[in-house]
């Protein structure tokens, strides 16, 4: 028998001799997780990223394994990087309350900002923030310690938070554990998140910056999650609702439709809760000897063989369920006999309202990417160009806290080194219709 797994070990699919057996429904709300939040190196409290110390590595390998989320977090970057970045410089405010701005001819910032240090360092932190929900930049001074530059932006799976937040972590090898050799490990402290630039200006004025090391910016996260240390990505939410394993079930399901087409005859779907009901998650903890999804494995042949075995034919099937915990609707263990074995229309909706809602929860309106047919009336049948023109100039208004956040550290750069009032303001090409005389516009917001 052949079974695909979710994150945590649970079967979403299992294909058998005489049957396919899927899980179905919502997954039990998981409950707070306490384990070891913190770890010790150096004389040092380092904070956990995750129950495991590997939330981003698994991020990584969900994000390999969901096209359309890869796609949406890759676009998201995209229209925030926008065509590039111009430096101005604010003189006051007009009588509307716009800025009035004068372009600064200084061709120092100006190469800088269109150079390929500044160029990777945005687009790695954007890259971040958006798949693990933060993102740490460097700040890189001169011999002298009195001018930064550069900003440099370390990979953010490789980084962790001291508990105090002075200090930040990089090192390489998280997913094999905690590290033990300091010759492995990068130490930098960290600017104070409530104020960085009076922070660094006291750091100078004290003379720590005389031998400079590169100081770390304060964490850079998504801002609408509340987690004192690391913030949650967007996408984690259709993670923890489920959407996530509809996604990659459906083309297992087909696949495996089409190259069982002969043999399988039932469908017999699970609900989800069964296996927290039947396996719980602190039982198996308490006794590290047992496997839990090699149990949940073989209850899958089980079912397949009680069912289907041509000794148990005739005989009676009892299922006791209970309501599903989060939607209400009642959970019960279906099987259905499949007269047309390849029709997978049904799974095809799922999967594009799934790939809708992993597109909703980045913000993105499907409509961007044309999402009309198989999904019919959930995916919206958007695909014409004005939906497109508007949808795609909707995210990029959307994007205003995120692209002010990643410039952050480079003002802070720029005023260190004493330009002051300077603003970096952002280039778009702007979709247009016909009657303007030409298809894009470029813009500076």
């Amino acid at each position: 028998m052949k079974i695909l797994h979710n994150n945590k070990g649970i079967p979403l699919m299992a294909v058998g001799k005489k049957a396919i057996l899927t899980t179905t429904g919502s997954p039990k709300k998981a409950k707070p997780e306490t384990p070891n939040w913190t770890f010790q190196f150096k004389d040092t409290e380092w904070v956990c990223w995750g129950s495991a110390n590997r939330y981003p590595d698994e991020a990584d390998e969900t994000i390999g394994t969901v096209g359309v989320l890869s796609t949406g977090i890759d676009y998201r970057c995209r229209t925030c990087a926008g065509n590039g970045v111009a430096p101005v410089k604010i003189t006051g405010i007009d009588e509307k309350g716009n800025d009035i701005v004068t372009p600064l001819n200084d061709m120092t910032v100006i190469n800088y900002l269109r150079g390929y240090t500044f160029r990777k360092s945005m687009s790695e932190l954007l890259r971040d923030i958006f798949k693990y929900g933060n993102g740490f930049q460097l700040l890189v001074f001169n011999k002298g310690g009195d001018r930064i530059v550069g900003t440099e932006t370390l990979n953010a799976r490789h980084c962790r938070l001291s508990k105090d937040k002075t200090k930040l972590l990089f090192y390489p090898d998280f997913h094999r554990g905690n590290p033990s050799d300091p010759k492995e490990v990068e130490i930098y402290d960290m600017l104070n998140e409530l104020d960085p630039f009076l922070d660094l200006m006291w750091r100078r004025d004290t003379g720590k910056l005389k031998k400079p090391k590169a100081i770390a910016f304060p964490r850079i996260k998504n801002y609408f999650s509340n987690n004192d240390y690391y913030a949650l990505p967007q996408w984690d939410a259709v993670l923890q609702a489920g959407w996530i394993d509809v996604y990659k079930s459906v083309p297992e399901f087909i696949k495996n439709m089409y190259k069982n087409a002969m043999s399988i005859m039932w469908h017999i779907e699970i609900p989800a809760n069964y296996w927290e009901n039947e396996f719980p998650e602190d039982y198996y903890a308490d006794h590290p000897e047992l496997d839990r999804t090699a149990d949940m494995d073989k209850r899958m042949q089980d079912i397949e063989e009680n069912l289907c075995s041509p000794e148990n034919a005739n005989k009676a099937f009892i299922n006791t369920y209970k309501p599903d915990e989060i939607s209400g609707k009642e959970n019960r263990l279906t099987i259905t006999r499949l007269d047309s074995k390849l029709n997978a229309d049904e799974k095809l909706a799922a999967s594009a309202a799934a790939n809708s809602e992993i597109l909703f929860s980045l913000m993105i309106n499907p409509a961007v990417f044309g999402a009309g047919m198989p999904g019919g009336g959930y995916a919206g049948n958007a695909g014409s160009g004005s939906d497109i023109r508007e949808a795609f100039m909707t995210n990029i208004v959307l994007n205003w806290t995120e692209r002010n956040a990643v410039l952050d550290p480079t003002e802070l750069m720029l005023q260190f080194n004493g330009y002051d009032n300077i603003d970096i303001k952002y280039k778009d090409l702007m979709l247009t219709t016909l009657n303007e005389g030409s298809s894009t516009k470029e813009t500076i917001s």
